[in-house]
């Protein structure tokens, strides 16, 4: 009787630690927004701002360097030995007027540009956060429905079974393709989300 009641206080004990410890997924973030339906379209927006910017760019460079070459040549005349003095003043001063432009026209390029710059860089992080909400948004449901207690970043732990990656099934709940498993197989063959559901832990 003694030997029953500590097997069962012994098997009590072994279920209220196994209750204890969590349910465990990973997701590899970086490959659930590669795969986004929202990534594609975000990415040719950046693209086509920054070749917006750059032909900006390249615009201002041209004018600052047309008036450089004007510059040089107003030089070179004021230069000339056989002018007037008088002439020569003249030219002088029109060269230091337009120098002093060229600076004022760079300064304003380079903080054009600038603020060009951080215009993409804030058009970057806006498009990530809002795929990231949605994926982030899609895995506490999925985490809820499915009762895991616990999902982590893939990166930031140092191994994983494959069975505890929940990576593709998100992928698929954001609306996006997850690449096939067998690089044989096209994306058309891919299992649909419901059957990807069957190799998963259930908690």
């Amino acid at each position: 009787m003694k030997t029953l009641l500590c097997a069962c206080a012994l098997l009590c004990a072994f279920n209220l630690k196994a209750a204890s410890v969590p349910s465990i997924v990973v997701v590899d973030m970086e490959a659930i927004i590669a795969h986004h339906p929202n990534t594609p379209n975000d990415k040719k927006l950046l693209e086509d701002t920054l070749a917006e910017f750059s032909q900006e760019r390249d615009a201002l460079r041209a004018a600052i360097k047309a008036k450089q070459t004007d510059l040089e040549k107003q030089v070179q005349e004021a230069q000339n030995p056989m002018i007037a003095p008088a002439k020569a003043e003249e030219l002088r001063k029109a060269c230091e007027a337009k120098f002093r432009e060229i600076q004022r026209d760079t300064d304003a390029a380079e903080q054009k540009m600038a603020s060009r710059s951080r215009e993409l860089s804030d058009l970057e992080d806006r498009l990530l956060k809002r795929t990231t909400k949605e994926i982030q948004a899609h895995i506490a449901a999925y985490a809820k429905e499915k009762g895991f207690q616990v999902v982590l970043y893939k990166n930031m732990v140092p191994y994983v079974t494959p069975e505890r990656d929940i990576t593709d099934l998100i992928i698929v709940l954001c609306g996006g393709r997850p690449e096939p498993k067998d690089s044989s197989k096209g994306a058309d063959e891919l299992k649909p989300a419901a059957t990807l559901e069957d190799s998963l832990p259930t908690k």
